[in-house]
């Protein structure tokens, strides 16, 4: 699943679904060279937000010395131009961001640092190329200005960077298994194509000698007299890094806040170091108030700037709500649950206090989020992170804030950091505030949530802002969703209608890489896979005995062919998945010819039923079995034979040749899928040995597990602990109880009771199915077998998807990961929620078994 930043990048181009950021809306900034005829002998490429033009007849090589060429928005045009000219002229092909609005994007503050500042990239054909190519373009573009690209090695005083590299996209796996970018080693093997944030050079390239002065000025790139010596790096962003440092002569520890210039552009254009500077005034505008750190100056270290202030000793208002929050550690008494909301109030008090001392001085905070938030140990507020402070009365106040906290648009000055201050209070007893930014009713149904379950009082925290005194807004469907949830139990027809309106409303039959809206991990996957792609909407579309219509299976079988060879997937991320749905919706042939696809590929290098060995033998011994007449010998002879393989690894630890172990536990990401495949075998062959490596799987994973204070049984993973269906305790459970309809095995037995409490816990971030409430509410159901329906906890915690599903006309739509857009996948979405609720509230005749239903069974 995307990290942070590759979330955020998912979130340009749209502000409902998750996007491709080739669909970002930016006609009216493209420039003209993306919108221009190729010139004769040319083609023209695209990809994401970039253009590109090859020579018609070039094949470009594997790998080689690449360019990149960095700029301002003010100077972007002049510097394509001229850059397009050069490579027109030597016949190199390149490629550049196509609009000014892309380029703004792609420098933003939360863009991946590795990448930022390329705005074109060349490909010479050979070393020669390369070297007549960079001195014309040092010479034309000497002077101009560009962010430092930190992969990269700089040439002369241009805005021009050179990296060995790939030019053709291959992929390799690293050593964690993961799927990543590669190029080929003088051997003939593929490696990693590492591009950090550090200039390397692979071991077997030798340096042409016109590169040399510029790694000896790269080398000799530092400032010996700076004062300070960095002990550690607490954050990093495309702006620069914060770290915590020493002086090398008093000792005294200090906070550099860096900032590179002309990186790191907000929605106004500022960049980083206009944003320290901003923070250097206003800090010395506030010296001598406590609850803001004292600043030491600012020094230019090389070409970056740094901000030297007090490091303030504490932990971030983030930290201590995590280590605090009391909903996610089980039943809470009413004293614990009394303590945290009083600490809550203090916390915001002393908030308050602090924001009317700012205000005082006449500047407006701007950027109140928890971790701009620092309690000392003695109990003192201390705010940082100035770096959008402005005049209380600055008509053209910059957006800042953390989702879920921002005033809505135009609130200004004092009221604007009076809404995230009750925002924040909100945010501390509940904290998922990013739910809010949907649809701003949440607001009121998550403070009439806390307010009951804390027993406060109407007056109890800081007074509602204005944007919400009088109740709902106009738009929006909070009222809807309590309909639909609230009574003796939720009116589940009428959800099921609503969930299945939100998913058909995202259809988009006429695009080719994504059929449903659902998380970005879906386009890394071909819009095609059972987790985030169209397989698992579809799946669950018939599941639950709605229609699926011919042009849906047909895209899907349609596009899963297109899907390149030599990256085949696994259960949930790759074809063996799309193959078992599309023999379920009718199309066995189509299902069996991606199937042979899959087991013909490389074997994947995990064992696990998501993406590994396991996932594709289950779909294998399902395929074999499920047609008329006699099983499918092949297939059936590929499921027996990886059960022996994951047997072997289970017992005796991985070969040589083989699939690792994964690191923790679950149903889609650990052993787990090894036991539900020797199981599924058993029940076929009726083989001993099968029962018993499921139950020496199911001990491995049982390892993982640890009882909670309060009772739940969860997966610990470092200092981590899970209950989720894909890496947690649920599945593992799940399957364990399968297990033991079979087998006694006390230890197993004990588990169940403990993971199904954690199930029913309050507080869950997340609604869907393999990472959120509605995975864990059917689990909990599952384990505990009320054959009268779902019991009281059950209900309970089926009411709390209140807080996170938006209500539109007749459709329901679902927060995916993160909760920053919506998602329809089965993984994230409201295919999952849809699915999972209907194995708790269908009829008996038509429930499936939910371990089944999780696992296209």
């Amino acid at each position: 699943m995307p990290g942070i930043q590759e979330t955020q990048l998912y979130c340009l181009a749209d502000r409902r679904y998750y996007e491709t950021p080739a669909r970002l809306p930016d006609e009216d900034t493209r420039y003209p060279l993306d919108r221009a005829e190729p010139p004769a002998g040319w083609r023209r490429g695209s990809g994401g937000l970039w253009s590109a033009l090859h020579p018609e007849n070039d094949r470009l090589p594997e790998q080689g010395w690449k360019i990149h060429v960095s700029t301002v928005p003010e100077e972007a045009g002049r510097t394509l131009a001229d850059t397009a000219r050069i490579c027109l002229e030597q016949g190199v092909a390149f490629k550049f961001l196509r609009s000014e609005r892309a380029l703004r994007l792609m420098s933003a503050k939360y863009m991946n640092r590795s990448g930022a500042g390329k705005f074109l990239t060349l490909y010479p054909q050979d070393e020669a190329a390369f070297l007549r190519l960079l001195d014309a373009l040092t010479r034309a573009l000497d002077g101009r200005r560009g962010p430092y690209i930190l992969s990269d090695l700089r040439i002369g005083a241009a805005p021009v960077y050179v990296r060995y590299g790939a030019f053709r996209e291959l992929w390799c796996r690293d050593a964690d298994g993961e799927r990543v970018r590669a190029m080929r080693h003088p051997s003939g093997e593929l490696v990693p194509d590492t591009r950090g944030v550090v200039f390397r050079l692979p071991g077997w390239v030798t340096v042409p000698a016109e590169l040399r002065p510029h790694l000896a000025a790269h080398a000799a790139a530092r400032d010996d007299g700076f004062p300070y010596t960095v002990t550690k790096a607490l954050q990093f962003s495309n702006a620069g890094g914060i770290y915590l440092a020493e002086h090398r002569t008093t000792g005294q520890r200090v906070v550099l806040r860096e900032a590179r210039p002309l990186c790191g552009l907000d929605p106004a254009g500022d960049d980083a170091v206009t944003r320290l500077h901003r923070e250097h005034r206003a800090l010395t505008r506030l010296a001598g108030l406590d609850c803001v750190p004292e600043v030491y100056g600012v020094r230019t270290v090389w070409e970056h700037h740094f901000l030297i202030e007090e490091h303030i000793e504490g932990t971030t208002l983030f930290d201590a709500i995590v280590e605090r929050f009391p909903l996610v550690r089980g039943e809470r008494t009413r004293a614990e649950l009394d303590a945290y909301a009083a600490w809550a109030r203090s916390v915001t008090d002393r908030l308050a206090e602090a924001l009317d001392r700012v205000h005082a001085r006449g500047l407006r905070f701007a950027d109140v989020h928890p971790a701009n938030i620092i309690l000392r140990p003695d109990g003192r507020l201390v705010l940082i992170d100035f770096e959008y402070a402005t005049d209380l009365d600055d008509p053209d106040t910059p957006l800042a804030g953390a989702p879920g906290l921002q005033a809505p648009y135009g609130t200004e000055g004092a009221a604007a950091d009076d809404y995230a201050l009750w925002a924040i209070w909100l945010h501390l007893l509940m904290p998922l505030m990013e739910v809010t930014d949907h649809d701003r009713g949440k607001t009121l149904t998550i403070e009439r949530w806390a307010r009951a379950r804390y027993r406060l009082g109407p007056d109890e925290g800081p007074p509602r802002p204005a944007a919400l005194r009088h109740g709902l807004p106009e738009d929006s469907g909070e009222a809807t969703v309590d309909a639909l949830l609230r009574g003796p139990a939720p009116d589940w027809p009428a959800l099921r209608e609503a969930l299945l309106a939100g998913i058909r409303a995202g259809a988009t039959p006429d695009r080719t890489d994504r059929l449903f809206p659902g998380d970005p991990a879906g386009f890394t996957t071909g819009g095609v896979c059972a987790a985030y792609g169209a397989a698992g909407v579809l799946y669950a579309l018939d599941r639950v005995g709605a229609p699926v219509p011919d042009a849906y299976t047909d895209w899907l079988a349609r596009t899963a062919a297109r899907r390149a060879p030599d990256t085949p997937g696994g259960l949930f991320d790759g074809l063996p998945g799309v193959a078992l749905v599309l023999a379920r919706l009718g199309r066995r042939e189509e299902g069996r010819a991606l199937l042979d696809r899959a087991l013909h590929a490389p074997a994947s290098p995990s064992a696990d039923l998501f993406t590994g060995t396991a996932g594709t033998a289950l779909a294998a011994l399902r395929l074999a079995t499920d047609g008329p007449g006699a099983p499918d010998a092949e297939l059936l002879e590929h499921a027996l034979r990886t059960a022996w393989e994951l047997d072997s690894l289970v017992r005796d630890g991985a070969g040589p040749d083989g699939p690792s172990a994964p690191h923790s536990a679950g149903l889609l990401t650990g052993l787990c899928g090894a036991a539900l495949l020797h199981l599924e075998l058993h029940a076929r062959t009726g083989e001993d040995w099968l029962l018993s490596a499921a139950g020496a799987a199911l001990a491995r994973e049982a390892g993982h597990c640890v009882a909670m204070p309060g009772g739940s049984v969860q997966v610990r993973d470092g200092q981590r602990h899970f209950l989720y269906l894909d890496q947690g305790s649920g599945g593992v459970a799940l399957v364990a109880q399968r297990y033991l309809a079979l087998r006694e095995d006390p230890a197993l037995e004990a588990l169940l009771p403990g993971v199904a409490q954690g199930c029913v816990l309050e507080f869950i971030r997340e609604p869907g199915l393999f990472r959120g409430r509605t995975g864990l509410v059917a689990t909990a159901h599952q384990l505990t077998g009320d054959a009268h329906g779902p019991g009281p906890e059950v209900l309970d915690s089926i009411r709390n998807l209140s807080w996170h599903l938006v209500a539109e006309q007749d459709r329901l739509l679902v927060p995916g990961s993160r909760l920053r857009r919506f998602s329809a996948d089965l993984a994230t979405g409201a295919a999952g929620v849809l699915l999972g609720l209907h194995t708790v509230f269908a009829a008996p005749s038509e429930r499936p078994d939910l371990l089944d239903a999780l696992t296209l069974g």
